[in-house]
């Protein structure tokens, strides 16, 4: 549940590890909210005319961070959006602070177990070309987990549940959230009438 309010655009921004189901889960969320779905890695390969594979093995990960950065500060200003993000993107701490300018961050936490049987069925994450992609993950996890914690408003465990429930719990909250907002929003303005 999410615990501290802030006021922010209405859009939705979901983090974690790669594998975790950003992806799937929002585009269902988009579909359920009539949002726009945004996926920052299919923005970066649109920007660079290439895969991501491609940008790592030709440029870096270095020019890939920044082209992330890049895409993710021309979405702020807008609204309606459920964003899914790449699982590196909080290593950036610019990237931080524009996640939360969006609006609410979600972070979609799964086990090591589970995001290796994901990750396995998908040859297109550079990342874990690797001889040992478990001890990779365990690796890149601890050092992204106090990331994700210090960038979301809240944390959702997605092991053992499906898309649809997932989706379900991410948009409740978000309508809770936004109604905060509007209620908010209402109380501002009528202290600015009896002013």
């Amino acid at each position: 549940m999410i615990q501290n309010f802030r006021h922010t655009p209405m859009n939705l921004s979901l983090i974690g590890f790669m594998g975790s189901g950003k992806s799937t889960i929002a585009s269902r969320l988009a579909d359920n909210l009539g949002f726009d779905f945004v996926d920052t890695d299919a923005l970066i390969e649109k920007t660079a005319s290439k895969s991501i594979n491609e940008i790592f093995n030709d440029e870096g990960e270095g020019v890939f961070r920044k082209l992330e950065s890049q895409v993710l500060e021309d979405l702020v200003g807008r609204e309606g959006l459920v964003i899914a993000t790449g699982g590196g993107i909080v290593t950036n701490k610019r990237n931080i602070q524009s996640l939360r300018e969006l609006g609410i961050v979600f972070w979609l936490d799964a086990d090591v177990d589970s995001i290796l049987e994901r990750v396995s069925r998908n040859n297109e994450r550079p990342l874990l070309q690797t001889k040992d992609p478990r001890k990779t993950i365990v690796n890149l996890l601890s050092q992204r987990s106090d990331l994700y914690n210090q960038c979301c408003d809240e944390r959702i465990p997605t092991d053992g549940l499906s898309v649809e429930e997932i989706s379900f719990g991410i948009a409740e909250s978000a309508r809770l959230w936004f109604s905060k907002m509007s209620y908010f929003d209402m109380s501002v303005k009528l202290e600015d009438q009896v002013k």
